[in-house]
């Protein structure tokens, strides 16, 4: 294999992982995973779509459903292994993946990223803008006054930044064919005031508001652009769970435990892999510049 170019989706029968009929994922260690079932003939049938951040949780659920319903999916991560991963998963159902390696806290690679989609496919309809940057240091649930200086730096290039790049290069993509959507994901921190989350949270809403923007100019060019919010989420345990930074003290953990308590109903990444999904889809033709909240009840933003 040409390891410069893309990777791509492998057949069926190298994959060592199904989607059951009961609608669960079964990898070889025979791990379930929640799935619904593959559909045919999808209403993205044919597009191409780029999930950024996608080789992992919420991202890669978001891969995985806009597979599902016929996209041709670009995975992007900084790993080529976790992105054959997930390239496996999709190719696992019959439906097709490559991948494209970008740090997206770099403009230009970002740029080049997706210079490169639109150049092997013709055109970019779908953007899907997830993932952080997970080299920055960036402290779970602290309060204003506990935070270091220039750390909010970190958060404005992690939740911020890695929006604007990749927005800004896949909107000069689509405006050329006039027509696009675009989808930011971000936390729930950035539409309402949570103790311990100034910085994540004002670096989330100004993303939020640069979304609502950037609908009314977009919208001349046919692009629709939206964000979903979302708060804790449950099968995200690697991140949230014990022996993450998120509960390297007891102000994380109860910090993590109080909103998990106060959510009426449970939220998996699926759950916010269906919103954004809806948001890409032409079931959401006459919405843009809204952020959709996807919280589990833990919240209920105007």
């Amino acid at each position: 294999m040409d390891e410069s170019g893309p990777l791509r989706a492998i057949p069926r029968s190298a994959c060592p992982a199904v989607l059951t009929k009961s609608g669960f994922y079964v990898s070889s260690a025979g791990e379930q995973r929640m799935n619904p079932a593959p559909l045919t003939g999808g209403p993205l049938q044919g597009q191409i779509a780029l999930v950024t951040g996608a080789t992992a949780f919420i991202g890669r659920a978001i891969a995985l459903e806009l597979a599902r319903r016929g996209a041709h999916v670009v995975v992007n991560g900084r790993n080529p292994e976790a992105g054959q991963a997930v390239i496996n998963e999709i190719a696992a159902n019959g439906y097709s993946a490559t991948f494209e390696q970008a740090d997206l806290t770099n403009s230009d690679a970002v740029h080049a990223m997706v210079d490169r989609v639109a150049e092997r496919h013709g055109r970019l309809d779908i953007l899907v803008a997830s993932g952080a940057d997970a080299s920055a240091d960036l402290p779970f649930f602290r309060l204003f006054k506990e935070m270091r200086d220039g750390g909010f730096d970190n958060y404005i290039r992690a939740h911020w930044l890695t929006r604007v790049y990749a927005i800004q290069a896949a909107a000069r993509v689509m405006a050329l064919h006039g027509r696009g959507k675009i989808v930011a994901v971000g936390t729930a921190a950035g539409r309402v005031a949570t103790v311990g989350e100034s910085f994540i949270g004002g670096a989330t809403g100004g993303m939020m508001q640069m979304c609502r923007v950037l609908a009314r100019e977009q919208g001349r060019d046919g692009i629709r652009v939206n964000a979903v919010a979302m708060s804790y989420i449950w099968d995200a345990e690697p991140r949230w769970g014990p022996g993450s930074p998120a509960l390297e003290d007891g102000h994380g953990a109860g910090m993590i435990e109080n909103p998990r308590k106060r959510m009426l109903f449970p939220v998996h990444c699926q759950n916010i892999a269906n919103s954004a999904a809806f948001l890409a889809g032409p079931e959401s033709d006459a919405i843009t510049g809204q952020t959709l909240s996807v919280n589990g009840g833990l919240s209920t933003p105007g």
